[in-house]
C-alpha cells in the first residue's frame, strides 16, 4: 500500500515538474482562497531500510527475533526468524509491481536457506536435506500478491554454533521469464541477536 503511494506522489511530482510555473500561480490562487488542512496522523511508525550494494541486513534489537528485508529486483523479500525448538525462519515474497511478474522455477525448490558461519562458509543448507522434483513449474505471481516459504534449522544444529557472527542466507529460485531484471535477491540476516 506504501508503495503504491509512493509510486502515486512520485508521478504526480514528476508530471507537474514541467509546469510549475502554471503550477505555482494556480496554487498561490488555491491557497489565498481556501485554506488547506493536512489530514495526517500525529504519530507515524517508520520502517527504516537499509541498501546495500548485494542485499539487505536488518536486525532488531529484540532477544529471540530478527527480519530482514531485501528491495533488489522485481520481487521484494522479507525474512523473519525465531528461536523455537530450533530456528523457525519464514521468508515472505511480494509482488510490490503494477504488474504480475512471470517467473519460472527450475525444480520443486521454491527458495533455499543457508547458514553460514562468521568467515561466511556454509554450515547447513535447507536443500541438503530435502528433495525436490526436477520439473519446471510457470506461473505468474500477481501484482500485490505476497506469497511465504517457511524453514526450520533443527535445534541439533543451532546447539553447535557458538559466538557471534553467524547469518542466515535465503536464496529465491524463481527466474523472471519476461525481463533481464533479477526477480529477487538473495537476502541475508544476522543471527548475533538471536543467538546471545
Amino acid at each position: 500500500m506504501n508503495n503504491h503511494m509512493l509510486l502515486a506522489s512520485l508521478a504526480i511530482v514528476s508530471l507537474t515538474a514541467c509546469s510549475q510555473s502554471n503550477l505555482d500561480n494556480k496554487l498561490d490562487s488555491v491557497a489565498k482562497t481556501q485554506p488547506v488542512e493536512a489530514d495526517m496522523p500525529k504519530e507515524q511508525k517508520v520502517k527504516v531500510v537499509v541498501l546495500a550494494k548485494d542485499d539487505v541486513d536488518i536486525t532488531k534489537l529484540q532477544k529471540q527475533h530478527a527480519e530482514g528485508k531485501m528491495t533488489k529486483g522485481l520481487l521484494t523479500g522479507e525474512l523473519d526468524a525465531t528461536l523455537d525448538n530450533g530456528l523457525l525462519v519464514s521468508l515472505k515474497i511480494l509482488n510490490n509491481q503494477p504488474y504480475g511478474v512471470p517467473i519460472q522455477y527450475r525444480s520443486g525448490m521454491t527458495a533455499d536457506l543457508q547458514l553460514l558461519d562468521p568467515m561466511g562458509d556454509k554450515v547447513w543448507a535447507w536443500s541438503n536435506e530435502m528433495m525436490f522434483t526436477q520439473a519446471i513449474r510457470d506461473t505468474v505471481i500477481p501484482s500485490g500478491k505476497e506469497m511465504t516459504v517457511k524453514f526450520k534449522i533443527p535445534q541439533t544444529v543451532m546447539s553447535q554454533l557458538k559466538g557471534k557472527g553467524y547469518t542466515i542466507k535465503a536464496i529465491y529460485a524463481g527466474q523472471a521469464i519476461e525481463s533481464k531484471e533479477l526477480a529477487m535477491g538473495d537476502i541475508s540476516l544476522s543471527l548475533n541477536d538471536i543467538l546471545n
